[in-house]
């Protein structure tokens, strides 16, 4: 009865060699991105963290998270879902030195520049085969006055 089961061991393990060989050493051409992030109430308790949900009167929801770069003179963007909390990009960053800018993303539009405050836009090198680490970014959201000021996702 385990005769069959071996059988399928040793095709298995030369697939698994092949596939090393040719994936292994793969050149990569550019530099990857990753970071996280957290919400947080523009104005509140520093304490408390905010879900992607709001939930709050006069608020919308934040959809997804995306990182812009501009590279040489060339501009691109990834999106990762809010409630993943943790985006990396693929290999994709031209070398050169890349401005990074990270924003929310309602469900309709892009976020207004009035009702959330992200970090200044960070200058890094990209080197191919090589990830930069952006840490833990904090986004503060417009979540209260939404009545006399434009608030997150309206």
């Amino acid at each position: 009865m385990s005769h069959p089961r071996a059988v399928a061991v040793l095709p298995r393990a030369v697939a698994l060699v092949v596939w090393m060989a040719v994936h292994g050493c793969a050149d990569v051409p550019g530099g990857a991105v990753e970071l996280s992030w957290k919400l947080r109430a523009a104005s509140g308790s520093s304490e408390t963290f905010l879900a992607c949900e709001i939930g709050l009167p006069g608020t919308g929801n934040v959809e997804k998270i995306r990182l812009d770069w501009t590279v040489n003179g060339v501009a691109s963007s990834h999106e990762w879902l809010c409630s993943d909390d943790h985006g990396a990009t693929g290999f994709e960053l031209p070398e050169g030195v890349a401005l990074l800018r990270v924003s929310p993303l309602c469900a309709t539009h892009d976020a207004t520049p009035e009702t959330y405050t992200a970090p200044a836009p960070e200058e890094r090198d990209v080197i191919a085969g090589n990830t930069i680490s952006l840490g833990g970014v904090e986004l503060l959201l417009e979540v209260s006055s939404c009545a006399t000021q434009a608030c997150i996702c309206q």
